[in-house]
């Protein structure tokens, strides 16, 4: 498929929160509305739609946790978020 650069922008926006909890994960409140990914080591913060990993300064977007984080495609990453 195709995505245009309006499918784009809105995928990297969106909440990252709720989609963490649908796929099972627990979150744990942090500071200043920042959630930490229980169980994952290095740890991973999120809040809204970005993320960041404080330990190695890896960080992204929505689209960038589902490649870099969970090994998915771009294309499967923009499926599951546009859906």
């Amino acid at each position: 498929m195709i995505w245009n650069r309006s499918d784009i922008r809105r995928a990297r926006q969106t909440p990252l929160k709720p989609l963490i909890e649908n796929l099972g994960y627990r979150l744990e409140p942090r500071p200043n509305g920042n959630f930490a990914i229980a169980g994952l080591a290095p740890e991973i913060v999120v809040k809204d739609h970005y993320w960041v990993r404080p330990e190695t300064g890896d960080a992204g977007n929505a689209i960038d946790f589902f490649v870099r984080v969970k090994g998915t495609s771009f294309n499967e990453a923009m499926r599951l978020l546009t859906s």
